[in-house]
C-alpha cells in the first residue's frame, strides 16, 4: 500500500486527473488537493516505509530466528552455528519477501497504471498524514533547518517546459507510434511559427499586385483579370502610399454597374474604387509568424502589408501564406513545391524557400550565418558577396549550391548537390 501510494503519487498525470476533477470526480479532487502538499505527503510515506522496514527487522530477529535455529539444532548443528545461520536465513527470507511484495510488485503495478492506482488508494496518504502529522511536522522542521544550514534551497523552482522539451516528447511519441509522422510534422511547424520571421513567408515587394486610384477603372479591371486575388492593396500613386484595401468583387462591380461610376463633383479622386476602400492591416517586418497570426485573428483580415522601420512596404503576407508554413513538409497536391528532390544527392530549390526548411530537408543542423537570412537565396548571395549570376556556386557543409536561374536581382532557382 505504501509503495503503491509513493509511485502513483509521483507518476500520476496531473492533466488527466485535473480533467476528471473538473468533471466532478471527488477522488481526483482529493488527490490533487494532496498533491499541492506534496512535501508532507512524501515525508509521511517515507516514515511509513522506514517503519515497515524496521518492523521487518524486529520480526526477523525475534520471531523467525529462534524457530529456525531450533530446527537447525535438530539436524545436529552446534548452538552457535544454529543461531548464526538462523539469523542469516531469517534475514534473507524477510528481506526477500519485503523486496518482492512490498517494493517491486507494488511499484510495477503503480507505474503501469499510475492514474488508476492514485484514485484507488488516494485515501491512504491522507489517512497517514492525519495519523502521523506530529512526526511529519517535526521531521519537516528539522530537514528545513539542516538545508538552511547547508545553504540549500528547501524547494527547487519549477522548471518551465521549453520548446526543446516539447520536441523531445514529440519525437518519443512518434518513435513509440502514438503520433503519426504527419502529426509530428504539423506540431513541429506550429512550434516553429515563433521562430520564423514574417518576412520568411511573405510575397516580396516586387511581386505584390496592387490597385491605384490614379489609374483608370479599366486598368484596375485588367489587373484583377490578370491576377485574380480576393483582395488587393489600394494605393494613391505607388506602393508606399497605401490608403486601404479593396475586394476584387468591388472592382468588378465598379465596371459593371453604371451607378457606381457616377462620382460626386466634390470628389477629390475620380476613380470610383476610392469610395469602396477598406482598412488595411500593416505589421512590422520584425514580427514572427505566430504574432502575425494573432494580428489576423484580432483584426479579421485576409492579408497584411509588411513595413520596414523606415515606413516602406517590403512585402505582403496572407492568411494562406501562414497556413502554408503550417503545412510545410506535408504533401499538398494543390501547391507547387519549393523544394523538389531530383534523386538521392540533388535537389531543385526555389530561391525564396525558407532557409530553415532547406536545412531540415538536407538534414543540416546549421549553416554559417543562417540566422541572418530568411531564404536560401539570401544565404547564397551573402556567401557570394555580390549579386548572383547564373552558374555561380557556393560549397558549404558538404553541399554545392549552384544558381540555375536569376530574375532581376533575385535568385529564382538553385540546384543543390551533395558533395560525395
Amino acid at each position: 500500500m505504501i509503495s503503491l501510494s509513493e509511485i502513483s503519487f509521483a507518476a500520476a498525470r496531473e492533466v488527466r486527473l485535473r480533467s476528471r476533477a473538473e468533471a466532478g470526480d471527488k477522488r481526483a479532487q482529493a488527490f490533487l488537493a494532496l498533491r499541492r502538499n506534496s512535501g508532507q505527503v512524501m515525508t509521511v510515506l517515507q516514515i511509513c516505509l522506514n517503519g515497515v522496514g524496521i518492523l521487518g527487522g524486529i520480526v526477523s530477529s525475534e520471531m523467525l530466528s529462534p524457530p529456525i535455529a531450533a530446527w537447525l539444532l535438530s539436524w545436529g548443528f552446534s548452538q552457535a552455528i544454529a543461531d548464526n545461520l538462523g539469523s542469516a536465513m531469517s534475514f534473507v527470507l524477510v528481506t526477500g519477501v519485503f523486496v518482492l511484495f512490498a517494493d517491486l510488485l507494488p511499484k510495477r503495478v503503480a507505474m503501469n497504471a499510475p492514474d488508476k492506482v492514485a484514485l484507488a488508494i488516494g485515501w491512504f496518504p491522507k489517512f497517514a498524514l492525519r495519523a502521523l502529522y506530529p512526526f511529519v511536522w517535526i521531521f519537516s522542521k528539522v530537514s528545513d533547518a539542516v538545508l538552511r544550514a547547508l545553504k540549500i534551497p528547501a524547494a527547487s523552482a519549477v522548471e518551465p517546459v521549453t520548446p526543446e522539451d516539447l520536441r523531445a516528447i514529440l519525437a518519443a511519441g512518434t518513435a513509440s507510434g502514438v503520433l503519426l509522422e504527419q502529426e509530428h510534422q504539423m506540431i513541429e511547424n506550429v512550434l516553429a511559427l515563433q521562430d520564423r520571421s514574417v518576412t520568411s513567408a511573405m510575397t516580396p515587394r516586387d511581386e505584390i499586385v496592387y490597385l491605384d486610384v490614379q489609374d483608370t477603372a479599366q486598368t484596375n479591371h485588367e489587373k484583377v483579370r490578370a491576377k485574380p486575388y480576393s483582395r488587393y492593396p489600394l494605393c494613391n500613386g505607388g506602393l508606399d502610399k497605401v490608403i486601404g484595401s479593396i475586394r476584387s468583387e468591388d472592382v468588378l462591380a465598379s465596371v459593371v454597374d453604371p451607378s457606381i461610376q457616377e462620382v460626386p463633383s466634390k470628389a477629390t479622386l475620380p476613380n470610383p474604387i476610392f469610395r469602396m476602400r477598406r482598412d488595411v492591416l500593416s505589421v512590422p517586418e520584425t514580427l514572427n509568424l505566430w504574432d502575425t497570426l494573432a494580428q489576423f485573428d484580432t483584426h479579421s483580415v485576409g492579408f497584411a502589408l509588411i513595413v520596414s522601420e523606415y515606413g516602406l512596404v517590403v512585402g505582403l503576407i496572407t492568411f494562406k501564406d501562414i497556413m502554408g508554413a503550417l503545412m510545410d513538409g506535408l504533401a499538398n497536391p494543390f501547391e507547387e513545391q519549393a523544394i523538389v528532390r531530383r534523386d538521392e544527392n540533388s535537389w531543385l530549390i526555389d530561391g525564396a524557400a525558407p532557409i530553415g526548411d532547406v536545412m531540415r530537408e538536407l538534414h543540416l543542423s546549421e549553416l554559417p550565418d543562417s540566422a541572418q537570412f530568411d531564404t536560401i537565396g539570401g544565404f547564397v548571395m551573402h556567401r557570394l558577396r555580390r549579386m548572383a549570376r547564373k552558374t555561380d556556386r557556393v560549397d558549404e557543409s558538404g553541399y554545392r549550391f549552384e544558381v540555375v536561374d536569376v530574375e532581376g536581382f533575385r535568385i529564382n532557382q538553385l540546384l543543390v548537390t551533395r558533395l560525395v
